[in-house]
């Protein structure tokens, strides 16, 4: 999606936001929002810079603890940040859960 889309888009959602104002505070979820996006896409780049650093040390690693270790915390880290993914997930769903019981009041 090129600049000037995610602009469009990020204004529409911004007068939306500003729109509902009156109703809480639509402007400021809205950017923490996107604050959350752009966190999730700095981590996705770090990931994938770490994921190429593995697999240059698993080409070039001669010694098998250097192996079987990299193996080892790249499992380790796979699970952890599934953990984190999976609590993640639920807390987004409380949220709307807790949204939805709002607009039922």
């Amino acid at each position: 999606m090129s600049d000037n889309a995610e602009e469009g888009i990020a204004r529409i959602q911004a007068a939306a936001a500003k729109s509902q104002g009156a109703q809480g505070d639509g402007l400021q979820n809205n950017q923490d929002r996107g604050i959350v996006y752009l966190n999730e896409r700095n981590l996705i780049f770090v990931f994938s810079i770490a994921f190429i650093g593995l697999i240059i040390v698993w080409a070039t690693a001669s010694s098998p603890f250097v192996l079987y270790g990299s193996f080892t915390s790249a499992v380790l880290l796979i699970i952890l940040w599934g953990a984190a993914r999976i609590k993640r997930i639920k807390r987004i769903a409380q949220g709307r859960q807790r949204q939805a019981e709002e607009w039922k009041s």
